[in-house]
């Protein structure tokens, strides 16, 4: 492992064959778990606050800048945040080099769809179950099957990852395995009932399904959980519009 005296590392990660979160700062550190949890779960996709949080508490922050330019919706800064991990890329351990490197990669190939050097990684780091779940969700479009193989794996390191059921529901529609997306998606629920994204989820295939009223039932539990899904009433809208037309046939 790559360390210096400004920079900690954990020790007790890499003993448990995960990716170490190297960082000067311990409020960093919590900053940058909570974007991880907004964002795979669903709650927040580009959780602003908790990134510069963390990058003002340390600017060195690889780990951060990696994770925005793996999951931000915005190409440019995907672009910009990937330069600063590379900037100081030399200050953490081997195992956040292969991210970065694996960034790198994916920036000059857009149309690769093996993702081997994380795969790589994750041979380095076989229990990391936030390393598989970032494999999944760069590949379920594009590789539902590669996709798929990293999603279970994330699963079967722990049985109420709720995130990993998501991301494995939509490699499982990808693949057109849609009674496996279903039951990863009830596990989802199982795992985070109060959580409104694995209702919508489930929605969504529920409406691929045309389950239109099962699916309405779910789009309304998801938006009563988190009104923040401004998307949604416009669904209900919709799903309600459909209903009544299969009614009046």
């Amino acid at each position: 492992m790559v360390s210096c005296k400004n920079n900690k590392t954990n020790k007790t990660e890499t003993e448990f064959n995960i990716i170490p979160i190297t960082t000067s700062s311990k409020e960093a550190k919590k900053y940058f778990e909570e974007a991880r949890y907004l964002v795979q779960n669903g709650i927040n996709g580009n959780p602003i606050e908790q990134y510069e949080k963390a990058i003002k508490l340390d600017s060195t922050f690889v780990r951060m800048y990696n994770f925005i330019s793996i999951y931000s919706p915005n190409d440019s800064i995907k672009k910009l945040n990937h330069e600063l991990a590379k900037k100081y890329t030399h200050l953490v351990s081997k195992e956040e080099q292969i991210l970065v490197d694996a960034t790198e990669f994916r920036l000059n190939n857009p149309e690769d769809i093996y993702e081997e050097k994380l795969f790589e990684l994750a041979k380095l780091c076989p229990s990391d179950k936030y390393l598989h779940h970032t494999i999944s969700f760069l590949l379920f479009r594009k590789n539902p099957n590669l996709a798929i193989k990293a999603g279970e794996k994330s699963v079967a390191l722990d049985k109420n990852y709720g995130s990993g059921y998501n991301i494995l529901g939509y490699a499982y529609i990808n693949n057109v395995e849609l009674d496996k997306a279903e039951e990863a998606f009830d596990n989802f629920i199982k795992s985070e009932p109060e959580n409104g994204n694995p209702y919508d989820s489930k929605a969504d295939l529920m409406l691929q399904l045309g389950k239109y009223n099962e699916a309405l039932k779910l789009k309304q539990k998801a938006f009563e959980l988190d009104s923040s899904f401004d998307w949604i009433p416009e669904e209900i809208i919709e799903i309600k519009e459909k209903i009544d037309s299969l009614d009046n046939r």
